[in-house]
Parts: structure tokens; C-alpha cells; sequence
């Protein structure tokens, strides 16, 4: 198994650079539930980590990135190092809400529906999942250094991708109620980024 996080390499890169904020989360925040527990999974630097603790929620920030969560430990102590691959270590039906921006798309297709099976199993029933992954749209533009290792999942330099379309997002969610699914293009970094954002809703007849 390819390890898809090599010592720490992209935030040693990335940590102070400037990030431009996407507000896409403005749009869909009544759909979410208020002053709730929420799991940010693959928080990162923690920007909407904080968005969401502005906004009252109770928030568990979770990466792999010693440095990321450096830089989220400075406002807020509910942190958590873990490894997207392993099962999470939460009790079933802990979070009223899962967000994951651009955090579940570095996965073989047994790790993928594995992480979102339990993602499913740790959120309560009714709960929100809600983030973004990246869109095969992306491929257009990354095309002259990727090798595809199987559907949609790529070699790119030193680490592994998953481009997603929209029969993707089908395919590895299919146990949970779509409530929204749309592709959008944002600045990160510096470059250009194609992404599908996802809303679905946990029903457990």
C-alpha cells in the first residue's frame, strides 16, 4: 500500500502560505444544524474549523499533519492526529455533522468506501455530510505529469489522487440521502482548483 502522506512534505511547503478563503460553506449553512458537535476531517491549516467555531459549533479538528494541527492548536484544543485509513476513533453516532474539504480523494477504491462507511457510522442519524473532492475536471490541467494506476486514480509525483465525477460521487456514497452535489472552481494555493462539492444526509430506517 502506497503511503498517501510522506513526512509531512506539503504543509512544510504550504503552512504560512496565503490561502484564499472560499466561502462556498456561506451558501449551505442552513443546512446545517446548530451549536452541534462536528468532526472537521482533514482540517488542514483549520480554516473552516474556526469558520465554524465562529459560528458556535463544537469542533473536533482531525489530520494527519503534525504541522497542520500546530497551527489549528493555537485556537482550538480539540484536536486529533489519525490516518484516514484506519477505522476512526469515534463511537457510532458521535457527530452531528462530517466536513471534509478536500481530504477524501487520496484513497484506493477499498480505502475510500471504507473511510465513508465510516464517516457514515460515526454520524448520527439525520446527520450532515458535507465538503468537496476533487473533480476529474481537474485532469485537463494536470494531464502532462499523472499516471492513471486505476479509474480515476492517479500517480502524481510523490503521492497519489482520486478525481471524482458525478458517478463517482454515487458510487461511493451511496449509503447516505444526496442533498446537493455541484462542481465549482476556486484558487488554492495559487492554482487553479476543480472541485465537486457534496451535501448528503444519514437515514437509517
Amino acid at each position: 500500500m502506497t503511503d498517501y502522506f510522506k513526512e509531512d512534505n506539503y504543509w512544510k511547503k504550504h503552512i504560512n502560505d496565503a490561502l484564499e478563503f472560499d466561502n462556498w460553506i456561506d451558501e449551505y449553512i442552513d443546512y446545517l444544524p446548530l451549536n452541534c458537535k462536528v468532526l472537521d476531517l482533514g482540517c488542514g491549516r483549520g480554516e473552516y474549523s474556526k469558520y465554524l467555531i465562529d459560528k458556535g459549533y463544537d469542533v473536533i479538528s482531525a489530520d494527519i499533519s503534525d504541522i497542520a494541527l500546530s497551527k489549528v492548536k493555537t485556537f482550538n484544543k480539540n484536536i486529533i492526529k489519525l490516518d484516514m485509513r484506519d477505522l476512526l476513533p469515534f463511537e457510532d453516532n458521535k457527530f452531528d455533522i462530517v466536513f471534509a474539504n478536500l481530504s477524501i480523494h487520496y484513497f484506493n477504491e477499498l480505502e475510500t468506501k471504507n473511510l465513508i462507511n465510516e464517516i457514515h457510522r460515526i454520524l448520527k442519524n439525520g446527520g450532515i455530510l458535507i465538503g468537496t473532492v476533487n473533480s476529474i475536471d481537474a485532469l485537463d490541467f494536470i494531464n502532462d505529469h499523472v499516471v492513471e494506476i486505476d479509474k480515476h486514480f492517479y500517480q502524481s509525483y510523490n503521492r497519489q489522487v482520486r478525481l471524482f465525477d458525478e458517478g463517482d460521487i454515487d458510487y461511493y456514497f451511496n449509503n447516505f440521502y444526496k442533498l446537493k452535489v455541484e462542481k465549482r472552481t476556486n484558487t488554492r494555493f495559487g492554482n487553479r482548483k476543480d472541485y465537486i462539492l457534496f451535501l448528503f444526509k444519514k437515514w437509517k430506517l
